[in-house]
């Protein structure tokens, strides 16, 4: 990514990379802004929107399963083995997961594309893609920790429409779509509307993802940056679609460079319908993005565009 130029764009996405050229953010209608009957059931979405709501959420929840099950496979192996990034893994849930999500999209919605993190993807007729990582922060869950998640969201005509996130040590799921503000959880016995709040505590926090793991000149000037900000408690769980969700339920911001679209669309969509604003920057095959309130963005906007330009390689 040296010398390459950024600019900023809305929550829209263009083939596989949040990448149009209009517009510097995008904010989402927030929560009171809901176009929700009385009986809870949305009033404006095309049959296809409603029918992609609902198969996400489905999906989600076969995720959560799949991951949950020992069966499934957990242990983690290096992709690229023997050369590969020793913190760049795989399991097998990995691959269950993002085949059963293909198989399931090709059968109801074969018209539309579908683009996995594990086996890539092309875009599909009438505009209509899937963005899927089956297990982000697949690290987290082959050693226990809190912070994976499945991520599936989908997009019409290069914007985003709706996310669905599993969250896999916390068993639930929260899907939203676009226009709604509104941000639905199921734990499995029901359904219902989560509602997202910002105390002084959440709304300290900064998550800072970066899309590779070992520690760099990059983020150790990111910090080092954030230090001469307004003071924020800095959290690093290893998961930008985890940390997404969370500044989504319950503020705070989140700061991302060199990440990939799979990482951070369904996040996209639910911290918007929260009414958190979103920002990013286009850099090919990567997005550096941040979330937050609109007074984050514009203090930690020179951040991204100074380290998100390039990425330095590992120092000795």
């Amino acid at each position: 990514m040296t010398g390459r130029s950024h600019r900023a764009h809305r929550a829209i996405v263009t083939g596989w990379n949040l990448a149009i050229a209009q517009g510097r953010s995008y904010s989402g209608p927030g929560v009171g802004s809901k176009v929700h009957g009385e009986d809870g059931s949305l009033t404006n979405p095309t049959a296809t929107e409603r029918l992609v709501f609902e198969a996400a959420g489905t999906w989600a929840a076969d995720a959560l399963r799949l991951a949950a099950d020992p069966s499934t496979g957990a242990e983690a192996t290096r992709k690229g083995e023997p050369f590969g990034d020793p913190f760049d893994v795989v399991t097998p849930a990995d691959g269950i997961i993002e085949r059963y999500l293909r198989d399931e999209v090709r059968k109801r919605f074969p018209d539309h594309g579908f683009l996995g993190e594990e086996e890539g993807g092309a875009n599909g007729a009438h505009g209509w893609l899937w963005i899927v990582d089956p297990i982000d922060g697949t690290l987290n869950y082959s050693t226990g920790l809190a912070g994976a998640a499945a991520s599936i969201a989908c997009m019409e005509d290069g914007e985003l429409v709706v996310g669905a996130i599993a969250d896999l040590s916390g068993g639930r799921v929260y899907r939203s779509m676009r226009g709604t503000g509104t941000i639905l959880v199921s734990d499995g016995t029901g359904e219902s509307v989560s509602e997202p709040s910002s105390s002084p505590a959440g709304a300290a926090r900064i998550f800072l993802e970066f899309g590779w793991e070992d520690l760099d000149p990059v983020m150790v000037g990111t910090i080092e940056q954030l230090a001469t900000k307004q003071l924020r408690v800095i959290r690093m769980v290893g998961g930008a679609a985890y940390a997404l969700l969370n500044v989504a339920l319950r503020g705070g911001c989140m700061l991302g460079i060199g990440l990939r679209i799979w990482d951070v669309a369904a996040g996209i969509v639910l911290a918007r319908e929260a009414g958190r604003e979103v920002r990013f920057w286009d850099a090919g095959s990567l997005v550096h993005l941040i979330v937050g309130s609109a007074d984050d963005v514009r203090e930690l906007a020179p951040v991204v565009e100074r380290f998100g330009s390039s990425r330095v390689a590992p120092v000795g």
